[in-house]
């Protein structure tokens, strides 16, 4: 048994997931469990095929065997992990494409079919088998998070933009109306069945925070995490295996546990450098036991964090200080990680166009090692004068039409996110460099789109064109959006209008490729004993290093 108390074994993943050592599965997973406890770092491959940001990434149930993602190109990809890992084959595209951007998948429980959400207000139901979509369930916003009951494949939850989380069954007409569980001004951006207790939903709301509801009582929450009185954005949750704790990311704050029956905070979770504020980013649980907690962050890395094992040790003061593992080796904001409890991999995605994964185990093709002594090589920041010369001389801002196909990096893309990280480091604002602002930016993207309206890309349709009215604006040009829409009614109400011209803007940041994490600080509204937003380490900014370094 000593070889399980070192990293330098190497052993293949598939067997793992296949087999249990020597057939007892207690004796498989401590392996696991012993080989991850003994590592400062994992083995890295990247898996190509997509050709914009990746905005979602699921493992499919039961031993993960399969990986979907979607991002910016608007497809779905089945990736059959194995012949992936060992370059024997290319992710298959899914033939329901979406008319812009996806945000979120699921798998159902016995992984035959998928479901896809997107800035373009409709759920594509797909088959995987003979990969054809089976149903379209229209919404009246970007959708953002997607969650299949563990106790009925045909019944899902869906959260979006326009304040709602639907429950929705697919045996039922696509055009009925479904059934609302929570209605809020501000929009959902994250929703989870409880996997053991299916009437028990979990949300993340851009202003309300974290909710639990009762699918028995909706329009009301049974619970509301932070406390009463605080107004914490929050942009996603998730409830570990047994269903008895909450993981929740928030804007300008550090991931934050919860156990299901307090409102106040368990654990928090920090690290030098961990920073979440320019993107919308997901978590989940990590280890055999739920043991680890796993996060992207703004500064290129993903960092997982171990809980501690006394759960009475924790409270709202209660702060994790220090990661367990920091994954180096991204080139540009890291927005999404999966982790597969069968094989002990991890998925990460997010600006760049690839997927990276993470493994205790070497695999063909595979970088790094398992003590962090191997060095990446490390990139330059662009500066903001280089953006802006990227946006201008490409002539078509971040505006894509994907006809190239290219699965290379994306300079103006990495560049726009490389300004962001720029501005929260260094705080600058419109005020000290108007000629820099957002607004400055954003109108030069709105002039690169519509230097290209002519000649748009054609997304392979899902519906017919009289079925598309959900999704007509979504193809409308960036200038547009800044001039109200023609009524014939009475005038709007001044809230009324500062809503749509908050929903133009989000389209509008949509449609150029990303999803900018765009609440408002709420820390005026802090009355529980928490920590309040801060802002990014002061650092060099001419470089954000991927290297991996000894700790």
């Amino acid at each position: 048994m000593s070889e399980l108390n070192g990293c330098g074994m190497r052993s293949s993943v598939g067997f793992l997931s296949r087999r249990a050592l020597t057939g007892q599965p207690l004796m498989k997973e401590d392996f696991q469990r012993r080989r991850l406890a003994g590592c400062t770092s994992l083995f890295k491959k990247d898996m190509l095929g997509h050709f914009g940001c990746v905005n979602a990434i699921e493992f499919s149930n039961n031993g993960g065997e399969w990986l979907v993602s979607g991002g910016d190109d608007r497809r779905v990809l089945l990736w059959d992990m194995e012949k992936s890992i060992h370059s024997r084959s290319k992710p298959v595209k899914l033939k329901g494409e979406h008319l812009s951007n996806i945000f979120c998948l699921a798998f159902d429980s016995s992984n035959t079919k998928v479901f896809s959400g997107g800035n373009d207000e409709q759920v594509i139901l797909h088959d995987v088998e003979r990969r054809e979509t089976l149903n379209v369930f229209l919404h009246i916003d970007a959708v953002y998070s997607l969650s299949v009951s563990p106790v009925n494949d045909n019944v899902f939850a869906s959260s979006s933009d326009d304040g709602r989380v639907l429950i929705w069954d697919t045996r039922e007409p696509p055009h009925g109306e479904p059934f609302c569980l929570a209605s809020y001004p501000s929009a959902f951006h994250s929703v989870m069945f409880n996997p053991v207790e299916p009437r028990l939903l979990a949300t993340a709301n851009s202003k309300e925070g974290v909710g639990l509801w009762d699918i028995r009582k909706p329009r009301s929450s049974l619970l509301r995490f932070g406390g009463s009185m605080s107004l914490q954005s929050a942009m996603s949750v998730r409830f570990n295996s047994t269903g008895t704790q909450l993981l929740a990311l928030r804007r300008r704050l550090p991931p934050v546990l919860y156990e299901l029956h307090s409102r106040l905070p368990s654990f928090q979770f920090d690290n030098q450098g961990y920073f979440n504020s320019c993107t919308m980013k997901s978590c989940c649980f990590a280890g055999d036991k739920d043991q680890y907690i796993l996060s992207g962050s703004d500064d290129f890395n993903l960092y997982m964090w171990k809980i501690p094992k006394d759960p009475e040790a924790g409270g709202p003061g209660r702060v994790v200080n220090g990661a367990f593992m920091v994954l180096k080796g991204h080139r540009s904001i890291v927005n999404q990680v999966r982790f597969n409890p069968h094989t002990y991999m991890i998925c990460s995605s997010g600006v760049e166009k690839v997927i990276k994964l993470w493994s205790p185990y070497q695999q063909p093709g595979s970088l790094g090692d398992l003590d962090g002594r191997v060095e990446d090589k490390s990139r330059s920041l662009y500066t903001h004068e280089e953006y802006i010369s990227l946006v201008l001389n490409s002539g078509s801002g971040l505006s894509h039409d994907y006809v190239s196909q290219s699965i290379q990096e994306d300079p103006r893309m990495m560049a726009f996110f490389d300004s962001l990280v720029r501005r929260e480091i260094e705080g600058w604002s419109s005020d000290s460099d108007s000629d820099l602002s957002e607004e400055a930016i954003m109108q030069l993207h709105a002039s690169g789109r519509r230097s290209t309206q002519a000649a748009p890309a054609t997304p392979v349709p899902v519906l017919a064109a009289s079925q598309h009215t959900a999704s007509e604006n979504s193809s409308s040009s960036s200038s547009s959006l800044a001039v109200p829409e023609a009524s014939g009614g009475p005038e709007p109400a001044g809230e009324e209008v500062e809503e749509r011209q908050r929903r133009r803007s989000r389209l509008q940041q949509h449609q150029e490729g990303f999803l900018l994490n765009d609440d408002s600080d709420s820390s005026e509204f802090w009355l529980d004993p928490m920590p309040r937003p801060r802002s990014p380490i002061p650092r060099d900014t001419s470089t954000l290093s991927t290297s991996v370094v000894s700790s």
